[in-house]
């Protein structure tokens, strides 16, 4: 599996790009003010993004979520809990001295048994709130495998554990 991570100022927060090397196929997660360059990694790797996926919807994983459906025109998945979050982006930024813009509405929510597929992988989204009220923790398989890949988005922080709000 093609596994890249980008980070920019000024919360160096890690958005992904996980993708099937034989079929090309992947999906965006946390898009943030890394947009630009996990937009590039697609280009580069002539990649087919099936889904944005949100671990949760604090501010820095989602001001570049607009952006990616734009370039991408494929789903937004968010857990229903973090909704108040997502929709209070221009209030997260006010907090933190940024002027920021409503993003678009989540296409759908993660429910219990979702299985969001791209190439040979299954990505299933698992609720572990604390960081925040919707936050999820996405675990990608490859059917027969026994390896698993973990994205935890802030459920775990370099270190340490999350900081929970």
């Amino acid at each position: 599996m093609l596994i890249e991570s980008r980070a920019v100022p000024p919360f160096m927060k890690n958005g992904f790009v996980l993708a099937d090397e034989a079929t090309r196929e992947g999906v965006l997660i946390d898009p943030g003010d890394d947009v630009e360059e996990l937009l590039e990694v697609i280009a580069e790797q002539r990649l087919t993004i099936r889904y944005i996926l949100l671990t949760h919807a604090h501010l820095d994983h989602i001001t570049g979520v607009g952006r990616a459906r734009e370039a991408l025109g494929v789903p937004v998945v968010l857990h229903e809990d973090d909704r108040p979050l997502y929709d209070a982006i221009v209030q997260q930024g006010i907090a933190f001295g940024f002027r920021l813009e409503p993003q678009p509405a989540p296409d759908r929510y993660y429910a219990p048994g979702d299985v969001f597929r791209f190439g040979r992988y299954e990505v299933r989204a698992h609720h572990t709130p604390g960081h925040s009220p919707g936050g999820v923790c996405l675990e990608v398989t490859e059917p027969g495998s026994a390896q698993k890949t973990l994205v935890v988005g802030d459920t775990l922080f370099a270190g340490s554990i999350g900081r929970t709000d």
